[in-house]
Formats: structure tokens, sequence, C-alpha cells
């Protein structure tokens, strides 16, 4: 008489490991202010949630925006509006009120608003004739296509020109008749690139071959390149062009934390801690 094997229970697999985050800082045109997404994940602290946080530089204090997968946001030349990505893109007030839709078709990410405050610069996903960097003009609710590569696309202080990525880094009319390539490297992709507010830098996160980030920063022409720090990505300039807020693993552990740069790579800080909450 034969029996059944054992057969081993099956367990299931270990839920893959995630982390709280800080990421995509925006810095205020007052320079008091740095906007950014903290993405709490599961946590036992229920007032620790994922969402849009303004952190005060001067008061040493952060404040809820809005709760939510509220991404890449972008703070109005007056300050007075964040431009946000949360599937759509959005714009609201710094202390939570006056929420505004800006599209509606979805797939929409990395505003970015123009000088004069009347357009956002997006990326958008989709089939081929949706995908690519849009304008979207808020006078008249009306959309065009700027072409293809990749968002952030970020305007020069003039907004004659766009900086966008399209694995390599450039910069472009607003008609795209006249483009520049900036970067040529051995990097695998250029990304997120950031105008400086006097026009004269641009800062960027190449792709190395091992697959991390670094922070870089160049002339606005292509010269004078200068790699500032490892593991760095999503820069935002300062008002004064002099220090950067980017994102990066932590001090005291691999959490990605938010930290700031002078321009020539000096005085490194870091300014949150993803491991905590936010209002804490």
């Amino acid at each position: 008489m034969s029996s059944e094997p054992d057969i081993p229970e099956v367990q299931p697999p270990d839920p893959p490991e995630v982390f709280p985050t800080d990421q995509a800082p925006a810095w205020s045109p007052s320079g008091n202010y740095i906007a950014y997404h903290h993405d709490a994940l599961w946590t036992d602290d229920t007032t620790d949630v994922s969402g849009l946080y303004v952190r005060d530089l001067e008061a040493d204090s952060t404040w809820l925006v809005i709760e939510g997968s509220a991404r890449s946001p972008d703070w109005r030349p007056d300050g007075e509006r964040i431009a946000f990505s949360a599937g759509d893109i959005y714009t609201i007030r710094p202390n939570g009120s006056d929420l505004r839709r800006v599209t509606s078709f979805g797939s929409s990410f990395q505003p970015r608003w123009s000088p004069g405050s009347n357009t956002l610069t997006f990326g958008r996903s989709g089939n081929q004739e949706e995908v690519g960097i849009w304008f979207a003009h808020l006078t008249d609710s009306t959309f065009t296509k700027f072409g293809f590569g990749a968002t952030p696309a970020d305007w020069s202080p003039s907004g004659e020109r766009l900086v966008y990525d399209k694995t390599n880094i450039f910069t472009a009319d607003t008609s795209r008749a006249d483009s520049t390539q900036l970067t040529n490297n051995e990097f695998v992709d250029n990304r997120d690139p950031a105008w400086s507010p006097d026009g004269q830098w641009i800062a960027w996160s190449p792709i190395n071959d091992d697959g991390n980030y670094e922070l870089w920063v160049m002339r606005s022409d292509g010269s004078d390149k200068q790699k500032l720090i490892e593991r760095g990505r999503g820069p935002a300039w300062g008002p004064n062009s002099e220090r950067i807020v980017f994102a990066r693993p932590g001090r005291e552990s691999d959490l990605t934390a938010l930290w700031t740069i002078r321009r020539d790579g000096s005085d490194l800080r870091q300014i949150t801690d993803p491991s905590r909450n936010p209002l804490n």
C-alpha cells in the first residue's frame, strides 16, 4: 500500500523591501521653504501619511499641504501656488486651500511653471501622439505639444528656452526650432535638468554604469561640467543660485532624504529624515 509523499507547505514570498522616502524637492522663490513629496509607505503611525509637504527652513518645522500621491511639486514664481502631479496635474495654495485641476486626461507628470506663470510644462505618457513634453496654457486652458523628450522640462529665467533630457541634456526654444545638445558622455542616461534662477547654470543627474545617480552642474552653454556628489538626484535651485536641494540616501541609513549643497560641492547638509513623521 503506497502512501502520499509529504508535500512541504508552500509559503508566500516575502513582501518586497520598501522604505519611506523624501523626494522631488522644490525651493520656494523666497528661499524660506522647500516643498517635497514624503512617501510614508507602511507605518504604525497613523498620523504619518504620504503627501505633499512644505518644510520651513527658518522655523525648522514642516506642514502637510495635501495627502496622497502628490508628487513633483513646483512653486509658481510668486510663491502663491504649487503645481504637482497626481495622475493629472493640479495646483494648490501652500496652505492646502484652493485645489485646481489643470489636466483631465491622466498620465501627466512633473509640471514646471514658466517665468510668467501662465504656462506649465509637463510630461505625458500614452500613444505616439500623446507621449512627450506638453504645454498647459493656463489663460485659456488649452494644450500644445512641445515634442519628444523626458520631463522635467525646466524653463530658462527669460522664458525663451527649455532644458530637457532625451538620454542627453538639450536646450531648445519653445518652438524647438533651435536646439542645442549640452551633454555627450559615457553615462547611461542624463536626467532631471534644472536651470538656475540667474540663468548661468544647469544642474542634472546622470546615471552611471552601476545604475546610480550622480549630481552634476554645468554652465548653461554646456561648458565647465563638475560632479558635486554621488547618489544625488532630482536637483532644484535655491533663489540665489548658490545652493541646490536634492534627494540622496541619508547619513544614518539608506532611506532617501533631502539634502542641500553649495554649487561648488561644499557645505553638504541633510535637511529631512524620512524615517520620522515629518510633522513630529
